[in-house]
C-alpha cells in the first residue's frame, strides 16, 4: 500500500471536501461488493457526510444482514441529485458497474473514485486505487480505514470480513493470501460475527438452489482437449426449480475442484437476453481474465467473467449459444 499512499490520501481529501456523495457497487451484488459498500457508508456516516448508496440490482437476501445494507437503492432517479464525488467499488469497468449509460447522461461535475481490485480494471476513475494482489475490496478498504486511523467496530469488521470470506471462497481459492488471513484475524478479534457471516454464505442453500445445482451437475462436461469442464443453465431451469436469481453462484468454484480440468466454466441465461460466462482455474499458467476479456469481460487471473448476447439451445447433443 506504501506506494499508493499518494492516491490514497488523494482520496481522503476528496472524501473530506465533498459535500454529497455516492457510492457505487456493481450489478448483481456480491459478498465483496456489499460488504465494502456497507463498511464505507459506516465511515461516511462517521463523518456526518451525506451520501447515497446505489447498485442497479436489489441487495439479495444473503447480504441484508450487513450494517447498513437497506440504504443500497437500485431507484435509478438518485442520478437526479447532484454529487460532487462519486465512489465506484468492486467494478473492473462503468458496464459491469451497470452504470455507464447513467454517468454519460449525468450532467454535473464530479470526481470520480475508483476502487478495485480487477487486474483487467480499465482505470476509468480520475482517482484509481486498483490493488490485484488483494483478495477483495472488502480487503483493500479495510486498508484505508487502517490508514485513515479509522476505530473499526464490530458492524463494519462483519461487513469486511464478509467481503474477504466471499471472494477467497471462504480461504480456499486463489485469492487467499497471507494479507487476507492476517485481515481477517484482526476482524475476528474485532467482533466480526463470524457465524452469521457462515449462515448467510455457506448455509444458506435453499431446495430450489440444490434442484438447479442438480441440473448443474447433470449437464457437466469435460472436454479432455481444452481441459475444460463446463456445464449450462437456462432460464427456464430457474423457473423450473423455483431458484432465486443468484442460485447459480458458486457452482463454477465448485466445480474448478473437479480433477483433471485445468478450466471450469458456467454458461447461464440472463433475463435481459445476456448470457453469463463464469470462468474458474487453479493452474498458474493459466489465465482466465485474458481468455474473458476475448468476450469483452474480464476480472483475475484466476477468477473471471464475461456477458454476452444470445440464448442457450441444446440441438445435435451439443449446447450452443444463437
Amino acid at each position: 500500500m506504501i506506494k499508493h499512499l499518494e492516491t490514497i490520501q488523494k482520496i481522503k481529501q476528496a472524501i473530506d471536501e465533498a459535500k454529497n456523495i455516492l457510492a457505487i457497487t456493481h450489478q448483481k451484488p456480491d459478498g465483496d461488493g456489499l460488504g465494502a459498500i456497507c463498511a464505507l457508508a459506516s465511515y461516511l456516516t462517521s463523518l456526518r457526510k451525506n451520501y447515497q448508496l446505489f447498485c442497479l440490482d436489489p441487495v439479495p437476501d444473503s447480504g441484508i444482514f450487513l450494517p447498513l445494507a437497506h440504504q443500497i437503492t437500485a431507484d435509478r432517479s438518485v442520478f437526479n441529485n447532484q454529487y460532487d464525488l462519486i465512489i465506484i467499488l468492486d467494478s473492473g469497468d462503468l458496464q459491469h458497474a451497470g452504470i455507464d449509460q447513467l454517468l454519460e447522461n449525468y450532467k454535473h461535475q464530479y470526481t470520480l473514485v475508483n476502487i478495485d481490485h480487477h487486474i483487467t480494471n480499465q482505470g476509468y476513475g480520475d482517482l484509481n486505487l486498483v490493488l490485484a494482489e488483494k483478495s477483495s475490496v472488502s480487503e483493500i478498504v479495510y486498508n484505508l480505514f487502517h490508514i485513515w486511523h479509522f476505530p473499526i467496530c464490530k458492524e463494519v469488521a462483519t461487513a469486511l470480513l464478509n467481503g474477504i470470506i466471499f471472494d477467497t471462497g471462504a480461504f480456499s481459492n486463489a485469492a487467499t493470501s497471507l494479507s487476507s488471513l492476517e485481515a481477517a484475524s484482526h476482524l475476528l478479534n474485532l467482533g466480526a460475527r463470524h457465524k452469521e457471516i457462515n449462515e448467510s454464505q455457506i448455509r444458506n442453500k435453499s431446495l430450489g438452489l440444490l434442484k438447479l445445482w442438480g441440473r448443474a451437475f447433470e449437464r457437466l462436461t469435460y472436454n479432455p482437449h481444452y481441459d475444460l469442464a463446463f456445464t449450462v443453465i437456462t432460464q427456464q431451469d430457474i423457473k423450473e426449480c423455483q431458484a432465486s436469481p443468484e442460485a447459480t453462484e458458486g457452482i463454477a468454484n465448485f466445480f474448478n475442484e473437479l480433477a483433471g480440468a485445468k478450466i471450469a466454466l458456467v454458461l447461464k441465461e440472463e433475463p435481459d437476453g445476456q448470457i453469463k460466462g463464469s470462468l474458474r482455474t487453479t493452474y498458474d499458467d493459466i489465465d482466465v481474465g485474458q481468455l474473458a476479456k476475448n468476450w469483452g469481460g474480464g476480472g483475475h487471473k484466476k477468477a473471471a467473467g464475461f456477458s454476452v448476447k444470445g440464448r442457450l439451445v441444446y440441438n445435435e447433443n451439443r449446447w450452443k449459444i444463437v
